[in-house]
């Protein structure tokens, strides 16, 4: 995925630049005078810490570049606010995920206009191999390779690859990467979760040959999968080039 950016990508960038006109979340107020803190957390003169919710990763915050913040929810056990952070041309998020310092996390917090932008920015930061992503096996797991899921069993993990098939059982669908009993990884949407992928415009039944990057806790019952509770679960990184297969 190296060298000239493909075309879908393009398109996908060039969405990321309107969608960021419409990243525009509710309880934003201007701030002045932050210090980055902990990894992704910044402290406030007025001794509130603030932490930018939507991301993963050691990386320190560039306070100075921050002009606001949209405190997204109340603060967590360690007294930190979830919030996004907004500088002159929008998310400082998306700014650090398109340099590759830190990656996505799972949230029901972020706006969803707001997210697609933070996605578009780290496929570019992935596509381009920067940052964090520079060596993928140190962070971005293939989904067909059993050996490191299986050792990521019980962790938190981002994995890539192309959707060989998808079945529906007892409520359950089934998104699977490899052949049975291969050790590929398969991802696993409930039912009652099924109308939130679809607002989120996630047509499991459509994705079939979509290149993905999937994101949650690796768990080991017959083979590796990821149970997929929330559409920001699931990212389709490439579409295939003649269409779902």
């Amino acid at each position: 995925m190296m060298g000239r950016a493909p075309a879908w990508l393009a398109v996908a960038l060039s969405c990321a630049a309107s969608t960021a006109l419409a990243c525009a979340p509710e309880r934003v107020e201007p701030v002045a005078g932050l210090r980055a803190d902990r990894p992704l957390t910044l402290a406030a003169p007025d001794g509130r810490r603030i932490r930018l919710v939507a991301l993963a990763g050691e990386a320190a915050v560039p306070a100075a570049a921050v002009a606001r913040i949209a405190i997204l929810g109340p603060a967590d056990r360690h007294e930190r606010l979830p919030v996004l952070a907004l500088g002159a041309s929008g998310p400082i998020e998306a700014e650090m995920l398109r340099d590759g310092a830190a990656r996505l996390t799972l949230t029901r917090l972020v706006p969803r206009d707001c997210w697609r932008l933070l996605e578009a920015a780290e496929t570019e930061a992935v596509s381009a191999r920067r940052g964090i992503w520079a060596t993928s096996r140190s962070v971005l797991l293939d989904t067909n390779d059993a050996e490191a899921l299986t050792a990521a069993e019980g962790r938190f993990v981002v994995a890539t690859g192309r959707v060989r098939s998808v079945r529906t059982v007892n409520r359950i669908t089934y998104i699977n990467f490899g052949a049975p009993r291969a050790g590929a990884l398969t991802v696993t949407i409930h039912e009652r979760d099924m109308p939130a992928f679809r607002e989120f415009g996630l047509e499991p039944a459509a994705i079939r040959g979509h290149m993905l990057r999937v994101r949650g806790v690796v768990t080991i019952r017959r083979g590796p999968f990821i149970a997929a509770a929330m559409p920001e679960a699931v990212t389709i990184a490439e579409a295939p080039a003649r269409g779902a297969r």
